[in-house]
């Protein structure tokens, strides 16, 4: 990579752009990260075990979670790349693995199978389980759990060791389907001693093989979400609650700050007048200019091209991600203010081999 590159790219000056981004602001999608291969394995696994009929809607969120009554799951945006992996280990001190991430959609199924069959007003459900009261309004909204949580008890399974099936019979459900679904588990030999938990696992394949392939009693609306990520516009720092003072002394070409000097935040629509009227996208802007500021700048400061160049193409893809305007009244002057900037960063870059 040239050097120009590796200054604008550094992992320092990455991750934090990308803990300043807002969460909404990302450009994450499930398809080619790590959750399309887990979604697919834990959706095969539903299938082997003949649940035919409910499918399950997913979406990045804040967490993983099934929206109460639905089959919609959230999964963790924090597990989408690497960088944000690293991230939330580093500030938040743990990372789930790729098995961890289908084990916590075959959870999240579970709650989906629960709901989309409505088990919880079953009487054999009730019993099997110890439902007292109303299912949701009775499920706990601390982990506080942990501190009542029987470590001996035979009643539950325990796959990942933190006894959360004793949190809520509606987790208890939905970890019991987690380790009946997972193939090879050879949960009958696993918990043979464990009498609670195996007349558990013994319900789920019996509900499963009633009701596996028979039409849902919910239709599924996948419109009811919890927190998805596009309407979240925290930045990344914020959910992490992360300080990103070390990031900034290190970050080689960290333009962001100045990109909200030159530009502006979206502006909001005004009696149903929308704001690409009277406002052009700053990224769109950028990329229209850069060969003109290019040539000139390049010409003026006596860099080559590319290292003009680099830094506007650098500069379009924050705006973009910030989602940056302009007035189109202001394009002129605009045009100045960039140019006088990217001359500057330019100018230090010729003189000092970096833009900062």
């Amino acid at each position: 990579m040239r050097r120009t590159r590796q200054l604008l790219f550094s992992p320092e000056t990455v991750r934090l752009e990308i803990l300043t981004t807002p969460l909404n602001r990302l450009g994450l999608t499930i398809e080619g990260t790590l959750f399309g291969g887990a979604i697919a394995q834990a959706l095969e696994d539903t299938k082997r075990a003949r649940i035919r009929k409910i499918e399950p809607v997913f979406y990045l969120s804040t967490g993983y979670g099934t929206v109460e009554g639905t089959n919609n799951i959230g999964v963790g945006f924090y597990d989408a790349t690497e960088t944000l992996r690293d991230l939330n280990k580093e500030f938040r001190g743990w990372v789930y693995s790729y098995d961890d991430v289908v084990a916590t959609l075959r959870h999240e199924i579970g709650h989906a199978f629960c709901y989309a069959y409505k088990l919880y007003r079953r009487p054999d459900f009730r019993r099997v389980f110890n439902v007292r009261g109303n299912f949701f309004r009775t499920y706990p909204v601390t982990e506080r759990y942990i501190h009542r949580a029987n470590p001996w008890s035979r009643d539950y399974v325990n796959p990942s060791g933190d006894h959360y099936a004793q949190k809520h019979p509606d987790d208890d459900f939905a970890e019991t389907f987690l380790v009946w679904l997972t193939p090879r588990s050879g949960w009958r030999r696993a918990y043979r001693k464990y009498p609670g938990a195996l007349r558990k696992l013994e319900y789920v394949e019996f509900i499963v093989k009633e009701l596996g392939r028979q039409a849902p009693l919910v239709e599924n609306d996948p419109a009811m979400l919890d927190q998805p990520l596009e309407e979240l516009t925290q930045t990344v720092a914020q959910f992490f609650k992360a300080r990103t003072t070390k990031y900034r002394r290190r970050a080689t070409g960290f333009v962001d700050a100045d990109l909200h000097s030159l530009f502006r935040p979206r502006p909001a629509s005004r009696n149903g007048r929308k704001p690409e009227r009277d406002h052009v996208h700053a990224a769109n802007f950028l990329r229209d200019n850069k060969r003109a500021i290019t040539t000139r700048v390049s010409l003026w400061i006596g860099v080559e091209e590319r290292v003009v160049r680099d830094l506007i193409e650098k500069c379009a893809e924050r705006a973009a991600a910030l989602d940056l305007w302009l007035r189109k009244d202001d394009r002129e002057k605009q045009l100045i203010e960039v140019t006088s900037y990217i001359s500057m960063r330019c100018g230090l870059y010729a003189v000092y081999e970096r833009y900062f």
